[in-house]
């Protein structure tokens, strides 16, 4: 019994070696088509290799990624489904689901595919801060908020200097409009780094707009283009103080200066209310068509043209 035993252990053995031979064989020559850019031949090496072994993550993910320089997105993702479904926490099939998804136009798929992909990825590197960051930016471009504040909040508990947390938190309290909490962020910012000319303008436009501390404001502009005088944007702030001060001409060369330097519906904007409340309707309609022409869809500069118009 033993010597039959250990004859059948040998041809078990064997089989799989050969089973294993064979599968390598068809893998090597997959590979080889592929390099030569022969796709349907690597294709039918894949597949034949996968009857070996069709729980292999990797192999399924060759084979999408065959599919893909085809530009057969649905034999890709049904593929890439496979792969994933044999390796959960497989980060390579998850952005190249998402990128088919991209390539499809599947704009809602690609964004859930791509959270699963960073949700994996931080499960796996729970330290790498960076990838909360990207999740926690995914959430804002989302409008998910609390999501996004949830993530910087973690972030900072781990790394309470992390500059770009408060920045991204500051954004949030004021898409949420609130004015007070997005005040501390920047001040924050401004504990670690003084000369934070980014923090500056933002804490000084903030204050700006919300008709605000206008004499701080001023202050921490004026501040900023120190360090980049030219700096479209920045003029824009102080402009934006001074029309809030009702000093006119002087905001209406500041935001004329702006517009020079950088083309931004924002600062035409800011600069057809200068002309308005100054009594220059002509110059007025001007900068605000300039604005609707790089920011169709607003409709409070549609408004304004509308009511521009009917004055005459």
């Amino acid at each position: 019994m033993g010597v039959i035993f250990l004859c059948f252990g040998f041809t078990f053995l064997e089989a799989k070696t050969l089973k294993f031979n064979q599968a390598l064989s068809h893998l090597i020559m997959a590979d080889m088509y592929l390099s030569l850019n022969q796709l349907d031949e690597a294709i039918n090496e894949y597949k034949k290799t996968l009857e070996y072994d069709f729980s292999s993550s990797v192999l399924h993910q060759k084979l999408a990624s065959v599919y893909i320089r085809k530009g057969a997105f649905d034999l890709a993702i049904g593929e890439l489904k496979l792969a994933l479904k044999y390796n959960p926490k497989g980060l390579d099939a998850h952005y190249l689901l998402t990128m088919v998804y991209l390539l499809q136009n599947k704009y809602d798929l690609a964004k859930e595919n791509f959270e699963n992909f960073l949700k994996t990825a931080i499960e796996l590197n729970p330290n790498e801060l960076l990838l909360y960051h990207n999740l926690g930016e995914f959430y804002f471009q989302q409008n998910r908020l609390k999501e996004a504040e949830d993530i910087y909040r973690f972030i900072l508990k781990n790394s309470k200097d992390d500059r770009k947390a408060h920045l991204m938190l500051a954004e949030i309290y004021i898409k949420e409009k609130k004015i007070n909490e997005a005040i501390i962020e920047y001040k924050e910012i401004l504990k670690l780094n003084p000369d934070d000319h980014v923090a500056l303008n933002a804490l000084g436009y903030l204050y700006a707009e919300n008709g605000i501390n206008l004499d701080e404001a001023e202050i921490l502009i004026k501040k900023a283009l120190e360090f980049e005088p030219n700096n479209g944007a920045y003029l824009d702030s102080l402009g934006w103080v001074y029309y809030q001060r009702n000093q006119i001409d002087l905001a209406i060369k500041k935001l004329k200066e702006a517009s020079e330097l950088l083309e931004d519906p924002v600062i035409y904007e800011h600069l057809g209310d200068a002309y308005f409340k100054n009594g220059q309707k002509d110059e007025a309609k001007e900068a605000w068509k300039k604005a609707l022409k790089l920011d169709p869809n607003n409709l409070d500069l549609k408004n304004k043209l509308e009511k521009l118009n009917s004055l005459k």
